[in-house]
């Protein structure tokens, strides 16, 4: 029963991240990050971004070059630990990148969540590690959504 609700709790915090994602809101995506130096993030096709300060600018950067983005979220995997928490799962992704153009992809990402505790009844799980990568031969899904 514990696990269960530690794994939905893990999994708000990993639908948060994509509601940040979502909203193109760098304001909303500091709210799921731990900020720390020895955070890492790596976008597909990316190189590695490591502390909070590059992982920020990586994030400004994609919403400044996306005009919306759009995730349906599938394949979710979680395991938590005590204090550490990772999520696996399918990124179906429709993006728009001008009024023109968009395009359709699937990437599988690994997020990492660290538990924080605030208190001994409070606690939060930030994001520390994030890594998307593009998925070869890509099928979209048959859903409405995407």
């Amino acid at each position: 029963m514990k696990n269960e609700k530690v794994n939905r709790t893990v999994e708000d915090s990993n639908a948060g991240f994509y509601n940040a994602f979502e909203s193109l809101s760098i304001e909303k995506m500091e709210q799921v990050w731990k900020h720390s130096d020895d955070i890492t993030c790596i976008h597909p096709g990316w190189e590695m971004f490591t502390s909070w300060t590059a992982v920020r600018e990586s994030w400004i950067t994609i919403f400044q070059n996306t005009r919306s983005i759009k995730f349906y979220v599938t394949n979710i995997k979680v395991k938590a630990f005590d204090n550490i928490a990772i999520v696996v799962c399918l990124e179906n992704i429709n993006s728009g990148i001008d009024e023109h153009n968009s395009f359709k992809m699937g990437v599988f990402a690994t997020n990492v969540f660290e538990k924080q505790s605030f208190n001994d009844d409070d606690h939060a799980w930030l994001m520390v590690h994030h890594h998307g990568s593009t998925v070869a031969n890509y099928m979209i899904p048959n859903i409405s959504d995407i």
